[in-house]
């Protein structure tokens, strides 16, 4: 294995001195039979096949996507990033009256190679709340707490800094502090981060701890395996027990064909929007499958200011505000490039709008939503996603907007842009604030943005009410486990990757190896 930096200041060797060792698909010659396959390699599968390695079993994992490193991101190419890394090319999106844009990973590392390293630790609240519906007490007890805490030490999580924050990012604390309301920088799962803003492209510096770096490594450390470009098509369940996975891959020439393995446990982790349909096509008919997708829905607001900002310099997502008088709004920072601002802006009347970018800055509003979405099959045999804003989401947006705009006023902006139709720059915060109150539907939104699936195979304590158990054991498939985000029993509120990666280990933890 090659050497690469070491992501996590004073972390287990294994982590500082090997990165993946991949595999091809369809170049794979080696045994058919593990004690486990994990289909897929984002947080839920990373963790899950760690602790399963760990055990001394041997794992396969199973990636539709490539793997990718930091010499590779260094391009910092929209177009090769959504090209090789995202599901679908980055045109994933829930249809509904608003059609919604969720972009989800397709790679060694998953949506973790992607994300802005952002990490909270699951709330309480929440946590009380899915111990109830599915009477799985250890989500409210001392050892799920403990894996919440391995899972915040091993992705080496910690407070965003203003020196790789930067200006939009202290624009934002300058407002909330003014008015008085909650706010912290951002923690994130990047201990070597030095502010660079193209997180969604993949990691230039190899400063993020995704878990192509801070979980992988273990597993292959003991034996593990992953093959890449290699699709899972459907799960082989022979009398009522998973036996092994078929999946379509390609050698390093394009040559395609199928593989067959075999494995005494199977776990599922494709993701909130994959998971579910894998389920189907692998002929589970459970009338809670791909239904309740959550997407925690984000709105923003672009503010401008007199002084120079350059959103797309620091950190993207570096500071988070909430206001007490705001149930199940979050605020979060975040920044695009002056290609993606021109794209949004670019028709209001302006000719010399890009001349203005580098004075604006951006933070959304995300919301706990009401999971009413679903995971379907469209009749050409594709995914498809549909989704439909409440009422009360739409509510809640509207105050999330509307409360941005007086955080954004507080720090001095002097013009104000919430994302609604038409899509303009206000010149006072009050014109903002009235025509944000003249929201009635979704279509009324001008652009939202969700990157959180899940809740699409929850947790249940039966077929009646879930997908999976108490132990993430498919409902009437001995040997089948769900692994992922779409467990969470319902919406989480916060976003999810520490409660992936603490809920997938603890699951893995209660497999026997045989």
């Amino acid at each position: 294995m090659q050497k690469v930096l070491n992501v996590i200041p004073n972390g287990p060797s294994v982590v500082s001195t090997y990165r993946p060792q991949l595999i091809r698909g369809g170049d794979y010659q080696g045994d058919a039979h593990f004690d486990a396959i994990v289909i897929g390699t984002g947080a839920g599968g990373a963790a899950a096949g760690k602790v399963l390695a760990e055990k001394g079993m041997r794992v396969c994992f199973v990636e539709a996507g490539g793997g990718y490193h930091m010499p590779d991101f260094q391009q910092k190419s929209l177009g090769w990033s959504t090209r090789n890394m995202y599901l679908n090319a980055g045109v994933q999106v829930a249809e509904g009256s608003k059609p919604i844009l969720i972009p989800a990973g397709q790679v060694v590392g998953g949506s973790t190679v992607l994300n802005s390293g952002i990490c909270f630790r699951p709330p309480e609240e929440r946590l009380s709340e899915w111990a109830t519906q599915t009477g799985m007490t250890a989500f409210t007890g001392h050892i799920f707490g403990q894996y919440v805490e391995s899972a915040w030490t091993m992705l080496g999580v910690g407070a965003t800094t203003a020196d790789i924050g930067r200006e939009s990012n202290l624009i934002f604390q300058r407002g909330a502090e003014r008015l008085g309301i909650e706010h912290h920088w951002m923690d994130r799962n990047a201990p070597g981060c030095i502010g660079c803003g193209v997180c969604h492209l993949g990691c230039p510096s190899g400063g993020k701890a995704s878990v192509d770096k801070s979980l992988l490594p273990y597993a292959l450390h003991r034996g593990a395996i992953i093959l890449t470009h290699a699709r899972v098509q459907t799960i082989h369940i022979e009398g009522g027990i998973a036996k092994g996975v078929i999946a379509h891959t390609t050698d390093a020439n394009g040559v395609e064909r199928d593989i067959n393995l075999s494995a005494d446990h199977i776990i599922v982790a494709g993701s909130a929007l994959s998971s579910p349909r894998l389920l189907s096509q692998s002929g589970i008919d459970l009338s809670h499958n791909g239904a309740h997708l959550a997407i925690h829905p984000a709105v923003p607001v672009v503010a401008e200011f007199d002084e120079t900002v350059m959103m797309w310099n620091g950190v993207p997502q570096g500071y988070w505000g909430h206001d007490a008088a705001l149930k199940d709004v979050l605020f979060e920072t975040a920044n695009i490039g002056p290609g993606e601002l021109y794209m949004l802006f670019g028709h209001v009347g302006d000719p010399m709008i890009y001349n203005r970018f580098s004075k604006w800055a951006m933070a959304g509003a995300m919301i706990r939503d009401n999971g009413d979405g679903r995971v379907t099959e469209r009749i050409d045999g594709s995914r498809g996603l549909q989704y439909e804003l409440t009422s009360a989401d739409i509510e809640k947006l509207k105050g999330g907007l509307l409360r941005l705009v007086d955080i954004y006023e507080a720090a001095g902006a002097k013009r104000f842009a919430p994302m609604i139709r038409p899509l303009r720059f206000y010149d006072s915060a009050e014109e903002a604030r009235r025509a944000i109150l003249t929201v009635k539907s979704a279509t009324d939104f001008a652009h939202m943005h969700a990157s959180h699936p899940h809740g699409t195979c929850r947790i249940g304590q039966s077929a009646e009410t879930g997908v999976v158990d108490a132990y993430g054991r498919v409902f009437g498939a001995s040997g089948l486990y769900v692994m992922d985000g779409s467990i969470f029993p319902s919406t989480l509120g916060v976003n999810p990757q520490v409660t992936i990666v603490a809920l997938s280990s603890y699951l893995a933890s209660l497999i026997e190896a045989v």
